[in-house]
């Protein structure tokens, strides 16, 4: 009996169980941004095509270095920390929650909850191109309701470690100076709480180093 060898599993099987099935491999994708399909037994198939769009990781947490060495990446992070502070302002909007804004994105529901999580199609969507124009898109949408709303451009938020005035307008010209927000649940602070704090008051996370 001729052995096949499994590079998700690491382990050889019969040829009843392994078809030479082509596959991209989750840890090379994660820490070497490699999308070369590679030779997996059929169970190793099922399961990856199950988990496809069902199993989110925090890529921040398993190889932060991807953000530094892929550039699209680190343009993806930034439209979808965006994503969040507008949610933030389109939950206390009805004209936004009538025009279901938030909808836009309800294939990947998981970037309206969080800016962390990623399914490995949305690595292979961004590797194929697909996933950056698609959030320009999206965000643009967001950005001209925003523009055109009262309510949206009027809305500021305390600080989550003073509570005190001046209010944060996380949009605003001077935010980039002014306010920082938590890398973790985005929680907008005054820079400068920010600075003196050590965790973050909404989730507990460190912001030591991290500003």
């Amino acid at each position: 009996i001729n052995a096949e060898y499994g590079d998700y599993t690491g382990r050889y099987y019969c040829s009843d169980c392994h078809k030479r099935t082509p596959h991209p491999i989750p840890a090379r994708i994660i820490h070497n941004w490699d999308f070369k399909p590679r030779s997996i037994a059929l169970q190793s198939a099922e399961i990856l095509r199950y988990l496809e769009t069902r199993d989110y990781l925090n890529v921040e947490v398993l190889n932060p270095g991807l953000f530094k060495g892929v550039p699209l990446m680190a343009e993806i992070r930034k439209l979808r920390e965006s994503v969040i502070l507008y949610k933030a302002h389109f939950v206390q909007c009805s004209r936004a929650l009538k025009e279901e804004l938030c909808l836009k994105l309800k294939d990947r529901q998981h970037f309206i909850d969080t800016s962390k999580w990623y399914t490995l199609q949305d690595l292979k969507d961004a590797h194929g191109e697909v996933l950056l124009p698609e959030l320009q898109g999206i965000v643009a949408q967001f950005e001209a309701h925003y523009q055109s709303c009262n309510t949206c451009t009027n809305t500021k938020f305390y600080c989550a470690v003073c509570a005190d005035p001046p209010l944060l307008a996380p949009f605003s010209k001077e935010a980039v100076y002014s306010m920082a927000s938590c890398p973790q649940c985005h929680g907008l602070m005054h820079r400068a709480c920010y600075n003196s704090s050590q965790s973050c008051p909404h989730c507990s996370s460190s912001l030591l180093n991290e500003s």
